[in-house]
C-alpha cells in the first residue's frame, strides 16, 4: 500500500479536507470574535508593512550611501593616479630627451614617444591581466 504525503499534492488535501468536514463539526464562533480576527489581522499587517517599508528604506540609503562614497573614493583615485602619471612622463620624458638626443640624434623625440607608449601598454597590460586573475573570467574590452 502506498501513502501520499502532505507535500504530494492538492488530490490528497482535498481528500484529507473532505473527511475531517465529515468527521468534525466546526466549533460555534461568534461573530464579534470574527470581527475581533479581523481587526488584529488588519492591524498587525498595517504594522508589518510599515515597519518592514521603514526598515528597506534605511537599508536603501545606507546602500547608496555606500554606492556613493565607494564612486567619489574612485573617482579621485583615478584622478590622482592620472596626474601622477602624466606628471612621471613628463619629468621622465624632459630628462630623457637630451640623453636620447646625444645617444639618437633628431629622432629623440619619437624614441621617446615610443618608449613611452611602449611603458603605457605595458602598464596597461599588467593591470588587465591582473583583473583578468582577479574575477576568474575573462574580460572582454
Amino acid at each position: 500500500m502506498m501513502t501520499q504525503s502532505p507535500q504530494s499534492g492538492a488530490p490528497f488535501d482535498r481528500t484529507l479536507d473532505a473527511a475531517l468536514t465529515r468527521a468534525l463539526e466546526p466549533p460555534p464562533v461568534t461573530q464579534a470574535f470574527r470581527e475581533r480576527v479581523r481587526a488584529a489581522l488588519a492591524r498587525s499587517n498595517e504594522t508589518d508593512i510599515a515597519a518592514l517599508r521603514a526598515q528597506l528604506e534605511a537599508e536603501r540609503r545606507q546602500t547608496l550611501a555606500q554606492l556613493d562614497a565607494n564612486y567619489i573614493r574612485l573617482r579621485r583615485r583615478t584622478l590622482g593616479a592620472m596626474v601622477g602619471g602624466a606628471f612621471a612622463a613628463g619629468a621622465s620624458a624632459a630628462i630623457a630627451l637630451p640623453w636620447m638626443a646625444r645617444l639618437v640624434g633628431p629622432e629623440a623625440p619619437l624614441a621617446v614617444a615610443a618608449i613611452g607608449a611602449t611603458i603605457g601598454l605595458g602598464i596597461g597590460l599588467s593591470s588587465w591581466s591582473k583583473l583578468r586573475g582577479a574575477s576568474g573570467s575573462p574580460v572582454s574590452l
